[in-house]
């Protein structure tokens, strides 16, 4: 900036010795914080003055900016921490989904296994996806029953033998589930249902199931439930035979102390 004095415009001694590292800070700052949420209040008074709501990738534009990447998926891919942008758009350039919404390409992600995540990235951002996916392993599982409070990632079962896969077929990655004890069942007495507003879809894995049945000790933690594979896409793309292969469909398990 600068300054008037004795009638003459003077710059001040700061600007004639720039520091490189607070300029770029400062650039950075700009681009990824302000220019990032000035486009996101932009968008906002579109929608409140002319009733036009952001969709697809003008949604995204914010978080594009902010990562500067190209497509809503490859922001997804940095916000879980990739921070080489070429490395999230390639990654993001792998997903099945034309469009995928953040719940789907994380979906995505939790099916690949340990071979396919290396063969599609670099060492660094495998090990991060890896061990992004180590509650999936029976060892966060049982530590988090043990504990009564974790989040893991179990498959539903039996969901040919439910008779119900038409109502599975029609849900979306989130969507809301109970879990309620099956002790009828000849199979397993400690079998326990997986439903959705009183229908009945399947059964968690029976590896799950028995540690929370057979434990006495101590009050049971709240549990919450949910779908974590979008079976509405599967069934869409693949058709919903699709959703009786092995282990195809999963949950997240939520528990928490009471």
């Amino acid at each position: 900036m600068l300054r008037h004095e004795d009638g003459q415009w003077h710059r001040p001694l700061g600007a004639l010795t720039p520091d490189i590292t607070a300029t770029t800070s400062a650039i950075d700052k700009i681009i990824v914080q302000d220019l990032a949420w000035i486009v996101s209040a932009l968008l906002e008074l579109l929608e409140l003055r002319r009733g036009v709501p952001a969709e697809g990738r003008m949604a995204a534009l914010p978080a594009m900016i902010k990562y500067g990447v190209g497509s809503p998926a490859a922001c997804y891919a940095s916000s879980i921490g990739i921070r080489d942008r070429a490395t999230a758009t390639n990654l993001a350039a792998n997903c099945p989904y034309p469009e995928p919404t953040l719940r789907q390409f994380l979906d995505w992600l939790s099916q690949l296994t340990t071979d396919e995540i290396t063969t599609l990235t670099d060492p660094d951002t495998a090990r991060l996806l890896i061990r992004s996916t180590e509650r999936r392993s029976p060892r966060a599982t049982q530590a988090a029953i043990l504990s009564g409070a974790g989040t893991f990632t179990c498959p539903l079962r039996g969901v040919r033998h439910s008779g119900n896969d038409a109502t599975l077929a029609q849900l979306p990655a989130g969507a809301p589930l109970d879990l309620v004890r099956d002790p009828g069942n000849e199979a397993d007495p400690n079998a326990i249902q997986v439903q959705h507003q009183g229908v009945f879809l399947g059964w968690i894995a029976r590896e799950v199931a028995r540690p929370p049945a057979r434990s006495r000790v101590g009050p049971r933690p709240r549990i919450y439930t949910q779908l974590a594979t979008d079976a509405r896409s599967i069934a869409q793309q693949s058709g919903a035979d699709q959703l009786h292969v092995h282990n195809a469909v999963t949950l997240t398990v939520m528990l928490a102390p009471r």
